[in-house]
């Protein structure tokens, strides 16, 4: 993209799910978290449209909640994404990630993803950006 600017965009969704984390202490346990996500993205100025849109928030929202829809009470540790790799909030942040930006790419072409964040609890947040 290119043009003087960019904006930035947000849509949250959540989903509750459970986990394990291998050789992290307590958190070997089985355990769940009310997730929390956030989906930026990021418009060039240049991709306004005529009454100055970018992306209708709608579409952030349904693209984020499409892509941990698969997570909703899941136990993640049994899902594809995280058979090699434990499902911790960066994993988790980066597969959103991969999700969303493929999503975009077939509704929204002039769209990518800027950033997902992701919170396990009020507090505990990680956040993914792709290079």
């Amino acid at each position: 993209m290119s043009g003087e600017g960019y904006f930035i965009l947000s849509a949250e969704t959540t989903f509750s799910a459970a986990h394990r984390l291998p050789d992290a202490g307590e958190c070997a346990q089985l355990h769940g978290h009310n997730w929390r996500v956030r989906l930026n993205v990021r418009v060039d100025e240049t991709q306004l449209d005529g009454t100055g849109m970018g992306i209708d928030f709608r579409l952030i929202e349904e693209v984020v909640r499409a892509a941990v829809a698969e997570f909703d009470h899941a136990y993640l540790n049994d899902l594809k994404p995280f058979q090699d790799r434990s499902p911790t909030a960066e994993v988790i942040a980066r597969e959103i990630c991969r999700r969303a930006q493929k999503l975009l790419e077939e509704s929204a072409p002039a769209v990518t993803v800027a950033e997902v964040e992701a919170w396990e609890m009020a507090g505990y947040r990680a956040a993914y950006r792709p290079s």
